[in-house]
This record gives structure tokens, sequence and C-alpha cells, in this order.
């Protein structure tokens, strides 16, 4: 089974995105929607980790240099 039938075959479309360009965030979001992404997005990294205590996503995309802290904090929750 290749990575592609993997995902398209995974129950949960979860996703995260967490991204300060808010402009870019918003075009990722709508084009991994579009993909059959539940999106949710996040324009900083207290957000993003609310957002995973909430309801931790199936993947995630994640800017790991965000001016509200470090992404790596948001890949390790």
């Amino acid at each position: 089974m290749t990575a592609a039938t993997e995902l398209t075959e995974t129950a949960d479309r979860s996703l995260l995105i967490v991204e300060d360009d808010k402009p870019f965030l918003e075009r990722l979001a709508r084009a991994m929607e579009t993909r059959g992404f539940t999106v949710t997005a996040c324009d900083n990294v207290p957000d993003g980790l609310s957002q995973i205590e909430k309801a931790p996503p199936a993947f995630a995309v994640v800017d790991l240099r965000l001016g509200s802290g470090n992404g790596l904090d948001v890949v390790a929750a």
C-alpha cells in the first residue's frame, strides 16, 4: 500500500495548521479542505497548543519559526 493510498483511506482527516503568515494560512487551509481534510487553522503557538489539548489532530502542518514562539513546541505536543 502506498502512502497516498493510506492517506486516502484514513478515517480521521483532521489537520491542524499553525502558521503566522495569515494570507498563506488561509490559502493553505482552503487547499487542504478541498482535499478532504477537516482543518483547524491557528496563527500562533498558544492557540495551536490549545487546539491540541481540545482535540488532537491526525495530521499537522506547523511553521517552525513563529513570532509567538517555537513551532517545535506544537510538534512536541
